[in-house]
């Protein structure tokens, strides 16, 4: 009675059996492989049924456990990853499993015939099968079809009672579907014979095809056929090279053997490999490690991917502290480029009081003397001679100021943002890109980032020029208001400067009917004109400091306003980076722990 591994029937052996109930759900038999081969699904015996050895029944439960453990830690969206693990531990419950492969004419069928002796594969110039054979010990000779592409054939050879035999289509076939036959088998194999003709040895083919199975950590042993049609200096020359050549390639020192299937030109080597190095311990060896070498494969692309999503998350962290900087200088810049508009409006009011002075000047004197009795002519002809003009240029000015502190604001924000996701949006379409990080982490990021952009273009839809122009405009005449100890209301800074100066061109005077009355000399008059004039320069001066002094704090709240909402933008991202960089960390850590535990099972399975 076969021995019944306890793991068996734990979370392995439950995973396996519902992977396949839900290929039977659609339609499909039940299999635990993918593409061609996804109807197999014969339970074979397993090498380690009858194995009583505590330490390897020890070494196939941790396996198998470490197999699940990667199973679980891989995300749902790595299918391709979690499949192999499924097809590693599917493996652990077959027999030994020696796969067959190489081109369509490099002997693979007479390679087999020649091993048994007697005419079991059928031979030809030609492709002549399509299918996978499964060759294995039955008491009489018989086959069955196992699915569309997968026959199980049966033979009385002592051989095979331990041993599965897969022959496979050629690898080269012109038929595609010959190669992607071949290929979705290759998961399943503990050992593969590498089959390759003298006539073209190593060719492109094949390296594309070694390249699969060494992603697969599969152990690989190299059969170089038909060395009859060649010398035997020129069967030796063709080994070095192969040598040579897998290892600059492949980085491992290849196992090869030199035969003729046809004559059986040095044959014993090969069979004494075969029939009795590959000995029951050295299959459980071999049968031991294969899934490490899948694990340690699987695992070095996870952290690879590890790695690619570690660059990716420093560079768009680089980019964003980047940005951070270059929204430092851009403030700098914005409120250096403001103070030119408010340079202009200082020497609007400079003017301003050039003409005041000018005015007061020349009109508080003894031949004004009718004009300066009469109140309202006199302020009229101060408001025409001093301001005229000046309401239209200041307000103009300050205008166009705001406006354009409004645009280069919006500019500056429409323009850093959309760089960013301009990026982003290059990434999410680069295939290899995502191939790189994975399509979830991709599509995580994107997501993020097309609510960083929604959220923009719903601020920059809701923000009106006119609005914040006119809100910034107000703001900064709340304080020359305030300072001059007016009530809300006016109509513009023009407005405002106008009424102070115009209601203040009698006051500075002090001259009233009854002082005129009171002249008797021209020495009030010089005493009026001079305060007149130094009150002018002097209320002037407080109003261009108190201008200059809102202008430049509205403009630098508006600067700090804009550049603290682009930053606030990226907010979304510095979430995603850091549950993101937890998770990446998280999950390399737990792939180191499996890749030290297949280490350790290593060592285990060397000292058996």
């Amino acid at each position: 009675m076969p021995l019944v591994l306890p793991f068996h029937l734990g979370h392995r052996q439950q995973a396996i059996d519902e992977r396949r109930r839900a290929h039977a759900r659609a339609g499909l038999a039940e299999s635990g492989l993918a593409g061609p081969l996804q109807n197999y699904t014969i339970r074979m015996a397993s090498i380690f049924d009858g194995v009583l050895d505590a330490p390897v029944q020890a070494l196939v439960r941790r396996e198998g456990q470490l197999l699940v453990e990667l199973r679980e830690t891989l995300d749902r969206e790595q299918t391709e990853p979690r499949r192999r693990v499924d097809e590693l531990l599917a493996g652990l419950d077959d027999l030994f499993t020696v796969v067959i492969v190489g081109e369509f004419n490099a002997g693979k069928s007479s390679l087999i015939n020649a091993l048994f002796g007697v005419k079991l594969r059928v031979e030809g110039p030609v492709p002549v099968d399509d299918r996978i054979s499964l060759l294995r010990f039955g008491e009489t000779q018989n086959q069955k079809q196992i699915s569309e592409f997968v026959v199980e054939q049966f033979y009385p050879i002592e051989f095979l009672r331990n041993i599965t035999l897969v022959d496979t289509p050629g690898t080269n076939s012109i038929v595609q579907r010959h190669q992607e036959i071949t290929e979705d088998y290759i998961p399943r194999a503990d050992l593969v014979l590498f089959v390759t003709s003298i006539d073209r040895p190593l060719s492109e083919s094949e390296r594309k095809f070694l390249e699969y199975i060494r992603e697969w950590g599969k152990k690989v042993v190299f059969v170089l056929n038909k060395i009859d049609t060649k010398s035997d200096a020129d069967a030796d020359q063709v080994v070095e090279y192969l040598k040579t050549n897998i290892r600059q390639i492949f980085g491992f020192d290849p196992v090869i053997f030199p035969v003729s299937a046809l004559t059986r030109a040095r044959f014993d080597a090969l069979e004494q490999y075969i029939f009795h190095v590959l000995s029951e311990k050295e299959r459980v060896r071999i049968k031991l490690q294969a899934p490490l070498e899948g694990i340690q494969s699987i695992a070095a692309k996870q952290t690879a991917m590890i790695d690619s999503r570690r660059e990716m998350l420093a560079s768009d962290k680089e980019r964003i502290e980047s940005i951070t900087a270059q929204l430092g200088k851009a403030r700098d810049d914005l409120q250096g480029n403001f103070r030119q508009f408010v340079a202009r409006i200082d020497n609007l009011m400079m003017d301003l009081e050039r003409r005041g002075v000018d005015f007061l000047g020349r009109y508080i004197r003894i031949q004004h003397v009718m004009l300066l009795r009469d109140s309202v002519r006199f302020r009229e002809e101060f408001d025409r001679q001093v301001f005229q003009g000046f309401k239209g240029n200041v307000d103009a000015t300050i205008q166009e100021s705001v406006d354009w502190l409004v645009r280069e604001n919006m500019k500056l924000w429409n323009g850093t943002v959309e760089e960013f996701h301009r990026t982003a949006r290059r990434d999410a379409r680069n295939e290899e890109v995502v191939g790189r990080v994975g399509r979830e982490f991709a599509y995580n990021r994107e997501e993020v980032y097309s609510r960083m952009r929604k959220e923009t273009e719903q601020r920059l839809a809701s923000y009106d020029v006119n609005i914040e122009s006119r809100r910034i405009i107000d703001n900064a005449m709340r304080a020359v208001l305030q300072s001059f100890g007016l009530g809300a209301g006016a109509l513009g800074f023009g407005y405002v400067i106008t009424s102070i100066f115009s209601s203040m061109a009698l006051d500075v005077t002090g001259l009233t009917a009854a002082t005129m009355l009171l002249v008797t000399s021209f020495l009030i008059l010089p005493y009026k004109r001079s305060k007149a004039k130094t009150e002018f320069q002097q209320r002037i001066d407080e109003l261009r400091t108190t201008m200059r002094e809102s202008l430049v704090r509205e403009s630098s709240t508006e600067i700090d306003r804009m550049l603290q909402s682009i930053t606030a933008a990226f907010d979304p991202y510095e979430r995603f980076y850091t549950t993101q960089s937890d998770k990446i960390e998280r999950f390399a850590a737990k792939l180191h722990d499996i890749q030290e535990q297949a280490r350790e099972i290593a060592i285990g399975i060397e000292r058996l």
